[in-house]
C-alpha cells in the first residue's frame, strides 16, 4: 500500500466509524436501533448520495470480521444448555415464522422476474429474525419476566439457528449453481454435522483447554483464547463450504458453556472489538444501498417501488402470523408475532452475500435492505402500543 492510498484507507475508515456514531446516537435518541444509524450513515455517506466514503479491497475485510465478531458475540449471548432446553411453544413459533415469509417472498420474487434459484436466495432473507430490537423493547418496559417473552426469545434463538443452516446451504447451493436436491442434501448434511461435530467436540475439550489457560498469568487470556477459537471454526467452515459466520457463530455457541462468569469475561472484553469492527460491517451495507432505485419521479424505480412495498407486507404478515401458532390460553399471541417482526444482522448479511455474489441486482438488495429497515423501525413502536395498552387499559402509547 503506497503512501497515498494509506492516507485515503485512513481517511475514510476514520470518516465511518465517527459517522456511524453520530448516526447511531441520532438513532438511539429517537428510539431505534444504533444498526439502523449505521445503515442510514452508509446511504447518506455513500457513493448513491454525498460519495464521501467508499468501499476499498481492506474495509472489505475488516466488514467481514465485523460480521464474524458479531455472531460470535451473538453465539455467547445465547447459552447452548439453555438453548437445547427450550420449549416447545418456542420452537413451532420459530419453524412458522421462518416457512411462511421464505415461500412468500420466494412467489413475490418469482413474479417480478427473478430466476427460481435467485428466488430461492432472495426468499431466505426474510426468514431472519433479529432479537435484539424487541428484548431492548421488553427491557425498557420490564416485560422480561413474561411468558410471551420467554416464548419470543427462546423462538428468536431457535430462528438463528435455523436460519445460518439455511444461509450456509442456500449460499453453497445458489453461488456454486449447484441447485440439485444431490447437492441440498450433501450440502445440508455438511451444515449438520459441522454443527453438531463442533458443539461436541469444542465442549468436550474445553475442560482441557481451561484447565490450561487458569495456569496462565497473562491478562486477557480468555478473551484471547475465545477469539482464536472464533477464527479458527470460521477457517474450518469455509474448507467445508459454510459461511465463515456460521463458525463463528458455533465458536460463541460452545464457549456459552464454560460458566456464567467466564461468559461475562469474554463478551466485557470482547466490547471494544465490536464497537470497531461491527459499525464497519453496517456501514458499509449501507454503503451498498443505491437510494435512487427508490426515488418515486423515475418512472424506471416504479418496480422497485412495489417490489419493496409487497416485500415489507410479506415480512410483516409472515412473521406476525408466527405468534398464532401459540395454540396456550392466556397468551398474548399478536404480540408474540410482532415481536418476531424485525430482521437484523442475519437478514442483512443474507442480503450482502448475494449482492457481493451477483445472485441478484443492487436493486433487489436495495428492497431487502430497505425491508430490513422497515422492520426494525416499525416493531418498538407497535410493540410499545400493545404493551402500553395491556398494562393502561385502552391508551396506546409510542
Amino acid at each position: 500500500m503506497t503512501m497515498n492510498e494509506m492516507f485515503h484507507f485512513l481517511l475514510i475508515l476514520g470518516g465511518i466509524l465517527f459517522f456511524a456514531k453520530i448516526f447511531g446516537e441520532i438513532a438511539l435518541r429517537s428510539g431505534q436501533s444504533t444498526i439502523i444509524g449505521e445503515l442510514v450513515a452508509g446511504i447518506i455517506m455513500g457513493p448513491a448520495v454525498l460519495g464521501i466514503i467508499y468501499e476499498t479491497q481492506v474495509l472489505s475485510y475488516m466488514s467481514e470480521l465485523g460480521g464474524m465478531i458479531l455472531l460470535f458475540d451473538v453465539g455467547l449471548s445465547i447459552n447452548a444448555k439453555k438453548f437445547f432446553k427450550v420449549g416447545g411453544w418456542a420452537t413451532l413459533v420459530a419453524f412458522v415464522g421462518i416457512i411462511i415469509p421464505y415461500f412468500l417472498g420466494y412467489f413475490v420474487f418469482l413474479q417480478f422476474g427473478l430466476t427460481n434459484a435467485q428466488s430461492i436466495f432472495a426468499g431466505a432473507v426474510l426468514t431472519a429474525t433479529s432479537i435484539g430490537v424487541t428484548a431492548r423493547v421488553f427491557s425498557d418496559l420490564k416485560y422480561l419476566d413474561t411468558q410471551e417473552a420467554r416464548i419470543v426469545i427462546g423462538a428468536a434463538v431457535i430462528d438463528d439457528v435455523v436460519v445460518l443452516g439455511i444461509l450456509a446451504v442456500v449460499s453453497e447451493l445458489i453461488i456454486n449453481k449447484a441447485v440439485t436436491f444431490e447437492a441440498l442434501l450433501y450440502i445440508s448434511k455438511n451444515a449438520v454435522l459441522f454443527l453438531v461435530a463442533s458443539v461436541v467436540i469444542g465442549i468436550s475439550i474445553l475442560s482441557v483447554i481451561f484447565k490450561f489457560i487458569s495456569k496462565m498469568k497473562q491478562s486477557n487470556v480468555l478473551f484471547i483464547i475465545g477469539v482464536a477459537l472464533c477464527f479458527i471454526l470460521s477457517a474450518f467452515s469455509l474448507k467445508v463450504k459454510l459461511a465463515p459466520i456460521m463458525g463463528a457463530f458455533i465458536a460463541g455457541l460452545v464457549l456459552s458453556t464454560i460458566g456464567e462468569q467466564q461468559v461475562e469475561e469474554i463478551k466485557e472484553d470482547i466490547k471494544p472489538l465490536c464497537a470497531f469492527f461491527v459499525p464497519i460491517f453496517f456501514v458499509l451495507m449501507g454503503i451498498n444501498v443505491d437510494i435512487n432505485t427508490f426515488n418515486p419521479f423515475v418512472a424506471s424505480n416504479t418496480g422497485t417501488l412495489v417490489l419493496t412495498g409487497i416485500l415489507f407486507i410479506v415480512a410483516f404478515v409472515g412473521k406476525a402470523l408466527s405468534g398464532f401458532a401459540v395454540l396456550k390460553k392466556g397468551v398474548n399471541k399478536f404480540l408474540i408475532g410482532i415481536s418476531m417482526i424485525p430482521r437484523g444482522e442475519v437478514g442483512l448479511i443474507f442480503a450482502e452475500l448475494g449482492l457481493k455474489n451477483n445472485v441478484f441486482e443492487i436493486r433487489y438488495y436495495s428492497s431487502l435492505v430497505a425491508v430490513i429497515i422497515l422492520t426494525t423501525f416499525i416493531t418498538p413502536i407497535i410493540l410499545r402500543c400493545i404493551i402500553s395498552k395491556e398494562a393502561k387499559g385502552n391508551v396506546c402509547v409510542s
